[in-house]
């Protein structure tokens, strides 16, 4: 099935993914808390659990917040005002006591000129607009950043896999040259290599382990659970997609939220310019109200207007600085452009790079090494090599598949990158079904 959206829509796609995500938050991790405990954990889950508590994307809820407040005051009309003012009175000679005291009662306000009202409340929600825009921009950026931690206990898992399979190995080649020795076929040095040599291999999967616990602790305080209830993740490190072209991505970035920021920016500076020009034209100032004049028993109706004069020459300088800031921000969003297109560049390349990497060693390296390790170790234990050719070979095929992994693990570290660009995921780093696979 295939099917186009528009750009407009495109642009907000994966806020739509986000807040369904969100809408099923709650009843998706109610119903995982009991059942998490002592299973593996899926990126789903941790993005969930992350979105659901973490404080930085909550911060932009009271923000928000906040700015209605503001739009609630910026739709407020002048108050009017209510006054009294006494004359004549408590006076010497013939305006003494209060005979001749003028009361007057007025009602003031002030009449808005130049469309000022509906620019302040478009100046709010344009404020309001562009929190959402950073919100989106923050949101990308926890996303990539719990998946990073996601992978790293992914591919430590690996990792440990790989150093128990040396450790075995390890196990089995001291198991064969104790024979040697025993039979007077090989020195007795070599048994002493081969027993450190194993010591070593058990260090190192113990370490990893170590190492393992601090990264699961890592990805669990994403969502603020300090002692984690799951030992493992899963996924299948090495279920790697070709990278989309950077033309394709170069098209998709124009769509993200890292550009829709700069430009929602410049709206609400555009607001700004709009708000500084209205204060040009002066605001019409009224008086209303009714005189008591108690020397002549009469009452009489008072009223007046006022409005400062050359009050936009007084704006002029204001005016040409917002006008400044708005010419400024639609720079800032060009010089953004280009380097969120060398980042996307850079990280397509070592993201291809770490592709290769993994494509020529799972089937051009570490197949012969394999072999070859068969072959050193048959020669071995028929005499014809030494001990060192075997320990060498093993050696060579461990490191090889050390960086089977590392090669994997920046691949999706890349990709993780790209999708937090590009605001659009990548197939392999979200793919939470698979099954976990690590050799």
């Amino acid at each position: 099935m295939h099917f186009s959206l528009s750009r407009p829509m495109r642009v907000h796609a994966w806020v739509i993914f986000t807040m369904l995500v969100l809408l099923t938050t709650h009843t998706v991790v109610v119903a995982q808390t009991n059942s998490i405990t002592n299973r593996e954990m899926t990126l789903q889950s941790a993005i969930q659990r992350t979105l659901a508590n973490s404080p930085e994307l909550h911060e932009f809820t009271y923000r928000q917040q906040a700015i209605e407040g503001e739009i609630k005051t910026a739709s407020l009309k002048p108050a009017l005002n209510v006054g009294i003012e006494m004359e004549n009175f408590l006076g010497t000679g013939e305006v003494s006591g209060i005979k001749d005291t003028e009361l007057t009662l007025t009602l003031s306000s002030v009449i808005e000129l130049g469309n000022k009202l509906n620019s302040r409340k478009a100046f709010a929600k344009a404020q309001s607009t562009l929190v959402e825009a950073q919100k989106q921009v923050h949101t990308l950026d926890v996303l990539a950043e719990v998946t990073r931690r996601y992978i790293d206990v992914l591919a430590q898992q690996a990792l440990i896999d790989a150093q128990q399979e040396a450790e075995t190995l390890a196990r089995y080649t001291y198991q064969a040259v104790t024979r040697r020795v025993d039979a007077g076929a090989s020195p007795a040095f070599e048994q002493k290599r081969a027993e450190a040599a194993l010591a070593r291999a058990r260090l190192d999967v113990v370490t990893a382990q170590q190492t393992k616990q601090g990264m699961i602790n890592s990805l669990a305080i994403m969502w603020g659970e300090k002692d984690p209830t799951f030992t493992d993740v899963e996924g299948d490190l090495f279920a790697l997609q070709s990278s989309p072209s950077l033309t394709a991505l170069f098209t998709t970035l124009l769509d993200s939220p890292n550009l829709e920021v700069y430009t929602q920016g410049s709206r609400l500076q555009a607001s700004q310019v709009r708000l500084t020009q209205a204060a040009n034209q002066s605001d019409l100032s009224w008086t209303a109200g009714i005189r008591r004049m108690n020397g002549i028993d009469e009452t009489a109706f008072v009223a007046g207007v006022s409005m400062p004069l050359f009050a936009g020459d007084r704006n002029l300088g204001e005016y040409q600085k917002q006008r400044a800031i708005q010419a400024q921000l639609e720079q800032q969003k060009e010089s953004a452009t280009q380097n969120l297109y060398h980042q996307l560049n850079m990280a397509l390349v070592v993201r291809n790079n770490a592709l290769l990497n993994v494509h020529t060693l799972q089937n051009s390296i570490i197949p012969p090494l394999v072999q070859a390790l068969e072959l050193v170790e048959q020669a071995y234990i028929n005499g014809r090599f030494s001990y060192l050719e075997w320990v060498s070979t093993r050696q060579e095929l461990l490191n090889a598949k050390q960086a089977l992994i590392q090669s994997a693990k920046q691949a999706h570290q890349r990709g993780a990158d790209i999708e937090s660009l590009t605001a659009q995921p990548l197939v392999d780093t979200i793919n939470t079904s698979f099954s976990r696979k690590t050799k």
